[in-house]
């Protein structure tokens, strides 16, 4: 009974302890052993009652119901998804069992290293010390020892090696478990978590429509009546983030009702932050920025008041990219400064790298390319060679938009840049490949605002010299004033209303310009300083 305990079995456990029971074989069982039967068929959902278990194990040398005892109280809470400051003591007793009990079987340390990697995770947010606990649990147990502890272990290796930005040999390695998940000795819950997390890691490789299915096959299962309500709940998250992806807008709102409706009266902390985060995930990609960033706080709140570190950890990349997109410039930069240092700490490569694209889309959206090039270098030096740095809370637009104003910067001829400007004989503008006519100047001084910048030599023009040139009859606050408005429309021409416009034309210590590599000007018809007029690298 203790082995099928090890082995997440709970049908079978509760099938022996009532043979036990109808046998009344109870008196031939230890003191301890007989109360760790008596909890486990009451059920035992509250942590504490389990430490007089411990204490008597541990009193009379027991050391597998020792270690049962610690699992169950540690499955407890995170049942409850609430009071993970607890894990601190039980965490203590599972590595004090680790060293001590060697005389234990395999699966009774396999299953301690389980939970020991679960508390680094979640209480935490230590991915390398969870995969340092997984790695442990696997080298003790494989198929045939223990195909349960196997797939549980390896799909906390499969969410561990996602963090750490190894997608693809989480992807291989939990495909490979896929196929072993038909056995009927893989055990609901271990078959349950190794497929969930595959569909995770579908989603992260952009796959939504294989994470469906396999999250469909978890919720499809015969044996998923018999699964804790939490990994149930969990799942239908992932389906929420699946949903959304593929465009299912009833469904995203069904999930999210069927959700809401479950976690918020179970007080569940842990469920309902990462309730927030998915509900805040299809804002963003909705265009909801602020609403995102609600999503992401009340995230964070949850994560605190349950003290589990991990979906803070998590729910502050959201909070970063919904402050990117409302503009708030410099709260994003100060999450990214506030955060960065602990997820690369923590093992947690994967967001820091997504962090750095985000403020390269930020820096790139500023026009201010060469920091983002740098941000973007940056992501992919977090990353392990050969992974692609893939979006996450982002479409594939999105990405589309990044790449396709740092390839325009990094244009060597007209054809590539963003803004191409022609001065020999008609002074032609286009933006993005289509022709600006006259009709689409947003007034006559806009234009000539353009022309005087060009004539001047496109970079770092006083803003003063270009007041006093295109409104000599304004006093000097109002010649600002204009010029400003100016340079506001000068830079959302060719822009489509609610577009978000590419940043090239810089103002710095009151001088203007135009941004280097995103423009092109050619010709020196107007201009009064032709070698330094062509911008472009």
């Amino acid at each position: 009974m203790l082995r099928l305990f090890f082995d997440m079995d709970a049908v079978g456990v509760a099938a022996g302890v009532a043979v036990l029971r109808a046998a009344s074989r109870g008196g031939a069982v230890s003191g301890p052993r007989r109360a760790l039967l008596a909890l486990v068929a009451d059920g035992g959902r509250e942590p504490e009652v389990w430490e007089p278990v411990y204490q008597n194990a541990r009193l009379v040398g027991d050391l597998e119901v020792g270690a049962a005892a610690c699992i169950a109280a540690v499955d407890a809470t995170l049942g409850k998804g609430r009071g993970f400051d607890a894990w601190e003591a039980w965490g203590g007793r599972v590595a004090d069992l680790l060293v001590s009990g060697c005389d234990m079987s395999a699966q009774a340390r396999a299953a301690l290293h389980l939970r020991q990697g679960l508390i680094a995770l979640l209480r935490d947010g230590d991915a390398r010390a969870a995969e340092r606990a997984a790695a442990a649990g696997l080298s003790l147990v494989d198929g045939e020892q223990s195909l349960p502890l196997a797939l549980a272990l390896g799909a906390l290796a499969g969410l561990t090696d996602c963090l750490a930005g190894h997608v693809v040999r989480a992807d291989v390695r939990l495909s490979d478990a896929a196929f072993l998940c038909h056995r009927g000795v893989s055990g609901a819950l271990p078959r349950a978590l190794a497929l969930s997390t595959l569909g995770l890691v579908k989603l992260l490789l952009g796959d939504a429509e294989a994470a469906s299915r396999m999250l469909d096959r978890v919720r499809l299962d015969a044996a998923a009546g018999s699964l804790p309500e939490c990994l149930l709940l969990l799942v239908e998250g992932h389906r929420l983030y699946a949903a959304t992806a593929l465009g299912m807008g009833h469904t995203v709102l069904d999930l999210a009702d069927r959700i809401g409706g479950r976690v918020r009266p179970a007080r569940n902390l842990l469920l309902e932050a990462y309730r927030h985060l998915a509900l805040g995930a299809v804002a963003l990609r909705s265009g909801q920025a602020l609403r995102a960033l609600v999503h992401a706080q009340e995230s964070v709140g949850c994560g605190r008041r349950a003290a589990a570190q991990f979906p803070t950890l998590v729910a502050a990349l959201l909070q970063l990219q919904a402050l990117a997109d409302l503009h708030r410039v410099e709260d994003a930069e100060a999450c990214l400064a506030r955060w960065y240092p602990e997820w690369t700490r923590l093992g947690l490569q994967r967001i820091a790298a997504i962090a750095c694209q985000e403020q390269a889309m930020l820096k790139a959206r500023r026009g201010e390319l060469d920091l983002a090039r740098r941000y973007r270098s940056k992501a992919l030096t977090l990353l392990p060679a050969g992974e692609s740095l893939l979006p996450l809370h982002r479409s594939q637009a999105w990405v589309d938009e990044l790449d396709g104003v740092l390839s325009a910067a990094d244009a060597a001829s007209p054809e590539s840049a963003h803004v191409v400007i022609r001065t020999a004989g008609e002074f032609v503008v286009e933006i993005k490949g289509r022709r600006i006519y006259d009709r689409d100047w947003k007034g006559v001084r806009t234009k000539s605002l353009l022309m005087a910048l060009v004539a001047e030599g496109c970079y770092k023009i006083p803003a003063v010299r270009l007041a006093d040139r295109l409104w000599p009859d304004s006093e000097g606050d109002q010649a600002m004033q204009n010029l400003k408005v100016a340079l506001h429309r000068l830079r959302r021409l060719g822009c489509a209303p609610g577009e978000t416009p590419v940043n090239w034309v810089h103002v710095k210590h009151g001088q203007v310009s135009l941004a280097k590599g995103v423009c092109w000007v050619e010709g020196d018809g107007l201009s009064t300083r032709s070698a330094t007029c062509r911008i472009s690298p």
